[in-house]
């Protein structure tokens, strides 16, 4: 098989050519994304570009169906074509060498320029710290939006930090903090909207009694739909 790789937007589609004595062309995508391209031996190239380019949505529509499936406990070695999420859709890793270390996103990928792409604790961290600015961004747009709800529910003064935490999505203190966890940037929106509008509602009970949920309820109708899908994502 020949390894290929065509432009497409703004990021590229990377497929295994394979060509036998069948008639027709077939595209097929693997659980593990890989995408092989099948195809008569006398189909001239320019056909088979055109075909891999024509069935390109489709392409990336079985990829992240695969990658929605797996298990989000499995350990990550931060490598170039390493699916990450990010706002809830899974990118790819493009790793490559260079005097600065950087994180973009373009396209399908997150691209990553280090000084040493062997060294995965430098990836990492460089990640993270990518993660982490954007998550400040994000998720102080989405609590922004959410202070009147805090304040109909509240005298305190609200305000927001972020974190790493390993147990939980969020914590609301007494004093009036609210605590997100960084993993959340990897989830949709409505995720963290769920979270902040959850710990916003323990401004009034500190627990998860009925009362809790009733007003949870009342503020958020929907937050089951987020929590699942949250759950979903990232459990």
């Amino acid at each position: 098989m020949e390894l290929k790789s065509i432009p497409y937007g703004n990021s590229r589609i990377d497929f295994s050519l394979k060509r036998n004595d069948r008639k027709t062309l077939g595209i097929k995508v693997y659980p593990d994304g890989s995408t092989v391209v099948t195809a008569p031996i006398e189909t001239p190239y320019e056909k088979v570009t055109e075909k891999v380019k024509s069935k390109a949505q489709w392409i990336d529509k079985q990829r992240d169906f695969f990658m929605f499936f797996e298990p989000r406990t499995k350990e990550k070695i931060y490598e170039s074509g390493e699916s990450h999420l990010y706002l809830g859709k899974n990118y790819r890793l493009k790793i490559t060498e260079s005097n600065n270390n950087s994180v973009k996103l373009k396209g399908g990928y997150i691209l990553i320029e280090i000084k040493d792409k062997h060294n995965k604790k430098l990836i990492e961290k460089e990640l993270k710290k990518w993660y982490k600015s954007k998550a400040i961004i994000h998720f102080q747009n989405i609590f922004d939006n959410r202070l009147g709800l805090a304040k109909d529910l509240s005298d305190k003064e609200t305000s927001l930090k972020y974190e790493w935490l390993n147990n939980r999505w969020g914590s609301c203190f007494k004093n009036g903090t609210i605590s997100l966890n960084l993993e959340l940037i990897k989830s949709p929106k409505e995720c963290v909207d769920y979270v902040i509008v959850h710990e916003m509602c323990h401004l009034v009970h500190h627990n998860h009694s009925n009362k809790f949920y009733k007003l949870l309820d009342k503020k958020l109708p929907k937050w089951r739909d987020s929590k699942d899908k949250l759950e979903r994502l990232l459990a």
